[in-house]
């Protein structure tokens, strides 16, 4: 196997295994149990593309640049306000409204961006790109795992939303999202 491909293929499988179960595959699986699907994949998608994208691009800069402890902090507040958020729309709702014009596509990228600020798949991505020969193939492979897990848990979230009562699937993820959020916040200031 040539070195461009290898680089793909380890970037791709690296990055795809720092998401399976990760916060961010959560908050993706809930917003399409939420929203219709696509806005969610293309705001998904993109969120974790430019976060990545900055963290490959600026190397260890962006790691020094936003400290990691604010980064976890930030997100996790993120979680539960869109929690709280959603329990105070109610569960009659097919779209939640965070604000006038706000829309799935925004609320998606807003999301998982926070999400992967200071998360696993960053450090990934940092070291594919201070170590990689061919670090345009690595990239690739980031983008190829983006599309991938997006499209995984997007599809997961809307079949949860086909077969369940919409309520149930409202509280389950209005209550996951705060869980998710006081757990970060646990786990951050555990560590001081």
């Amino acid at each position: 196997m040539n070195g461009e491909l290898a680089s793909l293929l380890t970037s791709f499988i690296l990055v795809t295994l720092a998401e399976l179960g990760d916060k961010t595959q959560i908050a993706a699986i809930l917003l399409a149990s939420k929203f219709k699907p696509f806005p969610v994949f293309i705001g998904g998608v993109v969120g974790f593309l430019v976060v990545n994208l900055f963290c490959f691009i600026l190397g260890c800069w962006a790691c020094t640049s936003i400290p990691y402890f604010w980064a976890r902090v930030g997100a996790a507040l993120l979680f539960i306000v869109f929690g709280l958020l959603l329990l105070r729309n109610g569960g009659d709702k097919e779209r939640i409204d965070f604000e006038a014009g706000s829309s799935a596509l925004f609320t998606s990228f807003a999301l998982i961006s926070s999400m992967e600020l200071a998360d696993k798949t960053n450090l990934s991505v940092l070291a594919l790109a201070l170590n990689s020969s061919f670090p345009v193939m690595s990239f690739v492979g980031v983008v190829f795992s983006a599309f991938f897990m997006m499209g995984l848990s997007v599809t997961i979230g809307s079949k949860i939303r086909a077969f369940m009562r919409f309520k149930w699937v409202f509280y389950a993820s209005s209550l996951s999202f705060i869980l998710i959020g006081v757990y970060i916040l646990m786990e951050t200031f555990l560590r001081i």
